[in-house]
């Protein structure tokens, strides 16, 4: 799952005293670093206002042009992410304040706001909750509940409870802000944008994209109306605006507002300040949902150095930041690097945040995906199943991350043929996604796809509607419409449409190839699809050409230990095994057969599946005393299975008995029959079909 870095701006104040005993030195220094501060020449500002500092310190600590000076230096040292030096000088600020003044006065108040907003930025939020509360309990005492102060704590408080993941708390204090600063200030102020903006985010987190985008645009209009157009916080609207429209599929306008924003953030504040990490992160996010791989990896890789080297390894904004690259990874078949992302950010996070926050729950999700994909399915469960309770718990039962997770879930589910536990998940995920985006969404398009991979009789309407509005949305390119058309090309093999279904596999062939390359996974497995139609037809050299392609893409990118790649095999010794290539076979029976055993489990029926084929390549070549124990395994497994199988079980039950005779067991082997015709009897009467799946037939 992606991880948008939306953006809070930070308002900056610089204090100045007003003493009337002033010294011209310190009072000029003082002005002078102020105004270059505003013009972002950081360094200069910087050295200004240290000698309006040492010239502060002669006047003592009862002098408030002391605390104006430190406030001011700390000020500008945030800005250049010079946060260890910043923090020290807003905590003495602090001490002075409450020295000087008393602990419930507006300085101390200030004090406390300052330095709680920079432990934010620090990633240090348990610390910073009790100022940011103690500040607000004394501006409300001093100034009455409606005064613009009391709206600053209430929006500062506010923002650290949406990074905590407290959304519903959140929304509660930005709109207690904005009330107070529309009244106090007017609709058009900048101040009222800037909670306009903060609500928006909270709005986004919580799924309600056409609030979040509302605000948004309210938020940019007041600001382009009332500041400069190169002005930071113009690009912060611009970021948020673009990350709706994102998660709307309006990918053109999103890519366009990035752009705009990330060249108003280096021109105001240079090309290495985290501001730009985050609109890096968010535009290389687009390209990825679009696989626009080439574009993406290095606006990641950029943003990931500028974190870094900012706020060191361990903050929130490099989780973020690896948690997206390792999508990237995944996308190109770099499941172990990927893997070891995932890790770094989980562990970043949950340091953070603690175990039962969204952004965990988002990495565990990715890391869940990751696992199915390398056919770990019991790896993927659990992580699918974390990811749900946290998101349900945290962030209420129809929010949209709730229908992500049900979906992999099911999919897992739907993976192992546990139909019945998929089917009740797929239909709440769509719910959920139609009811909060609409049914033209291209996410709702990938529900869709979902849902029909169960016993539904409409799978090829579903799967047609989705399509469209996935190529409608999305553009033809987009790995979306590529699932789409596997899904439909498996339904018509299915069907024994086999010209059908190549058309719609050549298609998916042609651009996955184009946007991921000829040697990625993902094109394996259509090559495998596409030998299977070959195999059919009686095309035996092209079947074999492309399972063997097939196989040789996975081994280069070593994934050798999924169910695919098992099937590959199978499907591979099922032709070998036709042609009385029967050494060849064997030998692919076997791996397929572990390997699937370590994936499903020993008692797998699929398992049991790969085991007849081992017996039969065995018996083929006259090995019965090799044959008797898949034999034996596999009926072992089918009669604790259920449905029953019967093909199957009389599959198993008949290479048993041939194993039997040919050792010279004949009483047994007569058992064994006897079973076989009264499975044979129980098939012939029952009329259910089983589900269509892709596997290759039994020899």
């Amino acid at each position: 799952m992606k991880s948008h870095q939306v953006v809070i701006p930070l308002t900056m104040a610089f204090w100045v005293a007003t003493s009337s005993a002033q010294a011209p030195s310190w009072e000029r220094k003082n002005v002078a670093g102020m105004q270059t501060y505003q013009k972002e020449s950081y360094v200069e500002a910087e050295n200004l206002l240290e000698d309006a500092f040492r010239q502060a310190q002669q006047f003592g600590e009862s002098d408030p042009r002391l605390v104006a000076a430190m406030r001011n230096l700390a000020a500008v040292q945030q800005a250049e992410a010079k946060f260890a030096e910043a923090e020290l000088l807003y905590n003495r600020a602090l001490t002075i304040c409450e020295k000087v003044d008393g602990p419930e006065q507006l300085e101390v108040a200030t004090s406390l706001d300052n330095l709680a907003n920079l432990l934010v930025k620090r990633a240090k939020y348990s610390d910073a909750k009790p100022l940011f509360e103690r500040a607000l309990t004394i501006r409300e005492k001093a100034l009455g509940p409606v005064h613009p102060d009391v709206a600053k704590v209430l929006s500062d408080l506010a923002g650290l409870k949406w990074v905590e993941g407290m959304y519903s708390e959140s929304e509660s204090l930005f709109k207690r802000a904005l009330a107070v600063d529309q009244k106090a200030l007017g609709p058009e102020n900048p101040e009222v944008a800037l909670v306009l903006n903060y609500l928006a985010t909270v709005y986004h987190k919580q799924g309600k994209n056409k609030e979040a985008e509302s605000g948004y645009f309210r938020a940019l209009a007041i600001w382009e109306k009332s500041l400069p157009p190169e002005h930071p916080n113009i690009a912060t609207a611009l970021q948020n605006l673009a990350t709706v429209e994102q998660d709307e599929g309006k990918y053109s306008e999103a890519e366009s507002d990035f752009r705009r924003a990330l060249a108003i953030e280096e021109t105001a504040l240079g090309p290495d300040d985290p501001g730009v990490a985050k609109i890096l992160d968010n535009m290389a996010s687009l390209f990825l949902e679009e696989a626009r791989y080439a574009e993406a990896e290095p606006l990641f890789q950029r943003a990931r150095t500028i974190a870094e080297s900012v706020f060191g390894p361990a903050h929130p904004l490099v989780a973020s930041i690896l948690n997206n690259l390792a999508r990237l990874l995944c996308d190109e078949g770099k499941y172990s690097a990927a893997e070891a992302l995932y890790r770094r950010a989980l562990a970043i996070r949950e340091k953070t945040y603690g175990p039962d926050h969204p952004d965990v729950a988002s990495v565990l999700n990715n890391l869940g995906t990751l696992w199915q994909g390398e056919g770990d399915y019991s790896a993927a469960e659990p992580a699918f199943q974390r990811a749900l309770a946290v998101w349900e718990k945290v962030l209420g039962p129809e929010h949209p991350n709730v229908a992500v997770g049900l979906s992999n879930l099911a999919a897992v589910f739907l993976r192992e043929e546990r139909y019945s536990e998929a089917e009740p998940l797929l239909q709440r995920a769509l719910y959920i996604r139609m009811r909060a985006i609409g049914q033209d969404h291209p996410e709702v398009a990938v529900m869709l796809d979902n849902s029909s991979r169960g016993k539904d009789k409409n799978k090829e309407a579903l799967y047609q509607r989705a399509l469209a509005t996935s190529e409608k949305t999305a553009g033809p390119q987009q790995s979306q419409v590529t699932s789409i058309l596997i899904n439909l090309g498996t339904l018509k093999l299915s069907e024994g449409k086999y010209s059908t279904a190549e058309s719609f596999f050549q298609r998916a062939l042609a651009m996955r190839e184009k946007t991921l390359g000829p040697k990625h996974p993902a094109v394996a497995s259509i090559l495998s699809n596409l030998g299977m139609i070959d195999y059919l037809g009686h095309n035996y050299s092209d079947a074999e050409t492309l399972y063997k392609r097939a196989i040789s893409v996975w081994d280069q990118a070593s994934q050798t230990q999924t169910f695919n790649y098992a099937q590959t095999l199978q499907n591979l010794g099922v032709l070998y095994f036709d042609v009385r290539k029967y050494d060849e076979a064997g030998a692919l029976f076997v791996r397929a057969a572990t390997i699937k055993e370590h994936l499903l489990g020993k008692d797998h029926p699929r398992v049991a599946d790969a085991l007849i084929n081992v017996a039969c390549a065995s018996l083929a070549r006259g090995y019965y005393a090799e044959a008797e124990s898949p034999s034996q395994r596999a009926l072992n497994i089918l009669e604790k299975s259920s449905p029953p199988n019967y093909p199957a079980l009389i599959q198993a039950l008949t290479n048993y008995a041939l194993v039997l005779n040919k050792t010279k067991r004949k009483a047994e082997a007569e058992l064994l029959e006897t079973r076989a015709m009264v499975y044979r009897a129980k098939l012939k009467e029952s009329k259910k079909k089983s589900d269509a799946v892709l596997s290759a037939r039994q020899p």
